[in-house]
């Protein structure tokens, strides 16, 4: 269902509204978020998990999920293009990905776990009363998933 914002619900727009941004802001903060999924790897499987079931079971609502093979695309990074997925992420954790090489505190530890917590619960929250969709809304849907699943 596509939004059409003549005949909205306004409390079903405020829940359109508050998602979109949330997933603006999870997508702004994934990288530091899941900066440190090296030192607590258990952690992150499972709530990454969680969350990959979650947006899923959201985006089916709404689209059906692209059927694309990441395998085979080409990535450009840093003005370089890999051909293969091994090789860009050899580059990102040798260039991008150097403060995993830091000790983490519990602190960032815990700050990483509470956004993403508080992102799953807004897509929890959604799923059990939202009706609508925007098409920015499912965009940045597929971009979390996406990136959800690379980690």
């Amino acid at each position: 269902m596509v939004a059409n914002f003549d005949i909205i619900d306004p409390v079903q727009n405020e829940m359109l509204v508050t998602l979109t941004a949330d997933l603006k802001g999870i997508l702004a903060d994934y990288d530091d978020i899941v900066l440190h999924k090296e030192f607590y790897r258990c952690t992150f499987v499972h709530i990454l998990s969680v969350l990959r079931s979650k947006l899923i079971t959201l985006l089916k609502q709404y689209s059906t999920l692209p059927k694309e093979d990441f395998e085979d695309k080409e990535i450009k990074c840093c003005g370089i293009l890999f051909k293969k997925r091994q090789c860009f992420l050899n580059h990102y954790a040798k260039i991008h990905n150097q403060k995993t090489l830091q000790s983490a505190t519990l602190c960032e530890l815990k700050m990483a776990l509470t956004k993403i917590t508080f992102f799953e619960r807004s897509i929890r929250q959604y799923l059990a009363g939202g009706r609508i969709s925007s098409c920015e809304m499912l965009f940045n849907l597929k971009k979390v998933l996406k990136k959800s699943t690379r980690h």
